[in-house]
């Protein structure tokens, strides 16, 4: 699944972006292009961020508008982004604890619900953040971690912690 930023061209602009931006899609303006990819890296214009700094507050400042536009909030300054698969990332598991612990690429820390864990082809692991508002792709560490208790079952991927099973929902190809 692909969110992209779409411009006031191809659609209508979205009414619950602040006053400002609406005025300036609708007067023809063009964005330069903020991405967050796929794999948790930030590009403007096509260039990866170098600055660690930067790319740390771009993650804490990712929101979503109630029209669904992705956008960066620092401050009074909202900004819409493009975002090629998701909005946030598990940067880190701790499955010593009970339930199981992340930390989110906005560097906040929340419990994991099993429950909510989805597999995606190609070895993509997700899973529900915020209260079931905003779902998060586990990075390539954090994954494997969780990997290492899972195994395929009657045609099922399970994910065992302790002596609890959980079934992870298979996502198709999107």
């Amino acid at each position: 699944m692909s969110e992209t930023l779409e411009t006031s061209s191809e659609r209508a602009v979205d009414e619950t972006l602040p006053e400002m931006v609406q005025s300036f899609l609708r007067g023809g303006g063009k964005l330069e292009n903020i991405t967050l990819h796929a794999h948790g890296k930030w590009s403007h214009e096509g260039c990866d961020f170098e600055n660690e700094r930067i790319a740390r507050l771009f993650s804490r400042s990712v929101s979503r508008t109630e029209g669904g536009t992705w956008v960066l909030t620092i401050g009074r300054f909202t900004y819409p982004i493009e975002v090629e698969d998701t909005g946030y990332f598990v940067q880190q598991v701790d499955l010593s604890t009970q339930p199981p612990t992340l930390t989110l690429s906005d560097e906040s820390e929340e419990p994991l619900d099993p429950s909510t864990l989805t597999y995606a082809s190609g070895g993509r692991l997700y899973c529900e953040i915020k209260g079931g508002e905003f779902r998060a792709r586990f990075m390539r560490q954090p994954y494997y971690k969780v990997a290492e208790h899972m195994e395929e079952k009657e045609g099922k991927i399970v994910l065992t912690l302790g002596d609890q099973e959980h079934a992870l929902a298979h996502m198709g190809d999107e």
